[in-house]
């Protein structure tokens, strides 16, 4: 097998030990242009789904137009006023096209992001507080909203895996603030896991890989993401613990991030601090291979977590014979997508809406 980083990452993603620690750049990345799941540009703007997203100067990312009635106020008429988007009119194939224009797909892996999973399209139409009375109240129109949104998000990875021909799916549903889960365990277990495993399952079987983004501390739901057959989560703060999700899931799942992200963004912590806490990750997840660094953070920092995992990563590359561009001494490093691109802020905005 011809080593390239590539197949590298590959290897992490499929729960084998890679050659060496691969780069979060060893793939190419987009938000889908084609979507109708975001705002339509700055300002005030409706979604696919009805949804009115404010991205204003200033904003680190689309929120609700809270001046603007939910359109769900009563789950229980999901069925007559809930819009789901058809997608059969979407021009998929020209928006792949443009989106995947740079795409090198020889060299690099490549990966597809979807925002607004099941539990935030969810919120998204019922307003964060009343969904989270819903699941309590309404479990079983919740659950039934819920998996008729997945089987929409399955039609989406249809036609992704036909136009868009990503090796990754990358859905976001966060569950967690920085202590607890949003919601109990065992309710996500009840009205939430069974439509994730349906759209876990249809993205197997449409040849790609799973990858879920759950910000905040979602530790608990480890076990059952394994279950579900998870390849991966993002970003794994630090607020999880990954030393100790490293030592009892590595080989099982392949933790993106994992960071110390609270050192960052500690005003007291100090430089040493920072290379100290990038010393630690690199030395103790990169031997255990089921890792893909991602420090979504300053400039002086991912620069400095660069050169740690080249000086890591040096005698392997050696020992394969590897030289050439991407084995090399690292470049200064490009900022990971921030919250403060157009991108991040509007989650790509819905191309169909410019």
């Amino acid at each position: 097998m011809k080593v390239t980083r590539r197949e590298n990452i590959l290897r992490v993603y499929r729960h084998e030990m890679p050659w060496f620690i691969p780069s979060f750049f060893d793939m190419d990345f987009c938000i889908p242009s084609v979507l109708e799941e975001g705002p339509r540009g700055p300002g005030a703007s409706r979604d696919g789904w009805g949804v009115t997203w404010l991205l204003l100067d200033g904003q680190p990312g689309p929120i609700q137009d809270e001046k603007v009635p939910v359109v769900l106020p009563d789950v229980t008429a999901w069925r007559e006023k809930v819009h789901f988007p058809d997608i059969t009119t979407y021009d998929w194939e020209g928006w792949a096209a443009k989106d995947t224009a740079k795409w090198d797909r020889e060299n690099k892996a490549s990966t597809i992001m979807m925002v607004n999973g099941l539990w935030e399209r969810f919120y998204a139409l019922c307003g964060f507080e009343n969904a989270l009375c819903n699941l309590l109240v309404e479990p079983e129109e919740s659950a039934a909203l819920i998996d008729a949104i997945a089987d929409h998000k399955i039609g989406y990875k249809t036609y992704l895996k036909k136009y868009y021909r990503p090796d990754k799916i990358t859905m976001h549903d966060d569950y967690g603030t920085e202590k607890t889960l949003f919601m109990s365990a065992d309710t996500w277990r009840e009205i939430i896991k069974p439509a994730l495993k349906k759209v876990v399952d249809a993205c197997h079987g449409l040849g790609m890989i799973y990858e879920h983004h759950s910000c905040g501390y979602i530790a608990p739901l480890m076990d059952d993401f394994i279950e579900l057959g998870i390849d991966a989560w993002n970003p794994c703060q630090y607020t999880n613990d990954p030393d100790a999700l490293f030592a009892k899931y590595a080989g099982k799942i392949t933790f993106v991030g994992a960071f110390n992200d609270r050192i960052h963004v500690d005003p007291s912590a100090t430089e040493e601090d920072n290379h100290r806490a990038i010393d630690h990750a690199v030395e103790t997840y990169g031997p255990l291979g089921s890792w893909v660094p991602m420090p979504a953070v300053g400039q002086e920092y991912l620069a400095y977590a660069s050169n740690k995992i080249y000086e890591f990563n040096k005698p392997r590359y050696e020992a394969l014979g590897l030289t050439g561009p991407g084995f090399g001494p690292p470049e200064p490093p490009r900022p990971l997508m921030s919250s403060g691109t157009d991108e991040a802020r509007g989650w790509g905005m819905s191309g169909r809406g410019k």
